[in-house]
């Protein structure tokens, strides 16, 4: 095998082997992701990454901006950009893509959605394979289905590790799919923390009122941090007024435990002869 088939092998592996679009072929005008392999005086030739790098053409006229200019000025073996589908001939297959009618814009959109593409897929392969099936079978018996209710592949997995399986469960899945998603968004996903804030209003009539409200707003910070928060904090922005931050991955959890906090806050200082109340900031 020479060099040059050498890296046109090397170039082939890098693209998808499965099509991960829902169609055989992409309709013209479509916006699509090519991986550069054969470059020749006349055009290049691309393999469709979205399709399972099925072959499309890119005459010299589509690709360079002038004759005075050379193809590989704009395309290089193992390249991956973005072509415009200008031409289709679905009975023999063949595809022909353009590289000049893609404005910069698109490109760096369709490059954009390609890379969570490109991530939310690996991490479904991942699932597949806990599941022993292929990626194409996987795609087909739930990934489609996951990818039209959250958008993309990629939010399948950042949803699942912010909020849990609820929706998952809601779309009919069995035990076993949710668990692999689950167990695969826990590993791979890191989730940002969020930050939830509100302001607690707190008054006691009491001569050792300051006390008591010092100390609810300490049982306030030992229950959130009991209940998980990442961190809490709890501040004076002037009497009676004090605001709390509560810090955490989980918003489902984060909003239970500032319901809780605020719970025990008005409970607390309502026994010690007391009145609090709670107004949430961003709300």
């Amino acid at each position: 095998m020479s060099k040059k088939e050498e890296k046109i092998d090397e170039i082939k592996r890098n693209v998808l082997s499965v099509r991960i679009a829902r169609k055989e072929l992409p309709d013209i005008g479509e916006l699509v992701i090519g991986t550069v392999y054969r470059i020749l005086e006349h055009g290049a030739y691309v393999l469709l990454d979205e399709y399972g790098g099925i072959e499309a053409y890119a005459p010299i006229n589509e690709v360079v901006q002038s004759w005075f200019h050379d193809i590989k000025d704009y395309l290089r073996p193992g390249q991956k950009t973005v072509f415009r589908v200008i031409r289709v001939d679905a009975r023999r297959k063949l595809i022909d893509v353009s590289l000049r009618k893609v404005k910069e814009e698109e490109k760096r959109e369709k490059l954009t959605k390609w890379k969570r593409t490109l991530r939310g897929v690996k991490l479904l392969e991942l699932v597949a394979k806990k599941l022993n099936m292929s990626l194409d079978k996987a795609l087909q018996d739930f990934g489609w289905k996951l990818e039209d209710y959250y958008g993309d592949f990629l939010s399948i997995f950042e949803n699942v590790a912010k909020y849990g399986p609820d929706d998952l469960r809601k779309l009919g899945l069995n035990d076993d799919v949710i668990n692999a998603i689950m167990e695969i968004a826990k590993e791979r996903v890191e989730v940002e923390p969020v930050e939830i804030s509100g302001i607690i209003r707190m008054i006691s009539i009491k001569p050792d009122g300051v006390r008591h409200v010092r100390d609810v707003l300490l049982k306030a910070m030992e229950l959130a941090k009991k209940e998980g928060a990442e961190s809490v904090k709890i501040y004076t922005i002037g009497p009676p007024r004090y605001r709390i931050d509560i810090v955490g991955k989980d918003p489902k959890k984060l909003e239970q435990v500032l319901k809780d906090v605020v719970n025990l806050v008005t409970t607390e200082i309502k026994k010690r002869g007391g009145e609090a109340s709670f107004t949430r900031i961003g709300e």
